[in-house]
């Protein structure tokens, strides 16, 4: 990969896309949005028109990928119980420990776009421990989906009895159920994001992960 690649994959650009592509390109471009609502230039390349990050693999096989774009925004726009800000706290979790960078990157700005605090951002882009170093910034519930979070992400993936009641006690099985879904999805992300090396447009420290 060149220094200036941003992923081992070569963009597909609109011009030489399938019908299919076609379809899944413009679902994805259509669906870069701030936890607003609000049209965010994030995905296309505006040099070349190519997709960034994951969705540009995502084209490859246009049927899953449609799939994983359309989860990706159930997770983001649906009918959840758990709040943009708290998930948001999760995915940041999730993708620093996988070091997928162009998550990371993307998600601190979509993070501090849902109304989480800067000092929150910071500690899990770095790596520390949230729950404790940012215990004053913390809801209850985002302190609890975090250490959910934090078991799920271990080796083996596994969730003591009593971090599973006492996330049950504060976010409820709905809650609990849409936390781990969200875990595991930017797994399934990160999985993509690592095997094509891909990185963020904009410089982001390795000393960070």
């Amino acid at each position: 990969m060149s220094p200036k690649a941003l992923s081992r994959l070569p963009e597909l650009l609109p011009s030489k896309l399938s019908p299919a592509q076609k379809k899944l390109y413009d679902q994805i471009a259509a669906g870069a949005k701030d936890s607003s609502g609000r049209p965010l230039k994030t995905r296309v390349n505006e040099e070349t028109g190519g997709l960034l990050g994951p969705f540009n693999a995502f084209l490859r096989s246009p049927q899953l990928g449609a799939d994983v774009a359309l989860l990706a925004e159930h997770l983001r726009f649906g009918e959840l119980e758990c709040s943009q800000r708290l998930l948001e706290i999760c995915i940041l979790r999730t993708v620093q420990r996988t070091g997928a960078l162009y998550a990371l990157w993307s998600h601190q700005k979509l993070a501090a776009a849902a109304g989480v605090a800067s000092e929150i951002i910071k500690v899990i882009s770095e790596g520390k421990n949230a729950r404790e170093e940012c215990k004053s910034l913390l809801s209850t519930e985002e302190a609890a989906a975090l250490a959910l979070c934090d078991e799920l992400l271990q080796p083996g993936m596994v969730v003591s009895e009593a971090t599973y009641s006492a996330a049950l006690a504060v976010l409820g099985e709905r809650r609990g159920f849409e936390v781990s879904v969200t875990a595991g999805f930017y797994l399934l992300l990160s999985a993509v994001l690592k095997t094509f090396d891909v990185r963020p447009p904009e410089d982001l420290p390795q000393s960070k992960l």
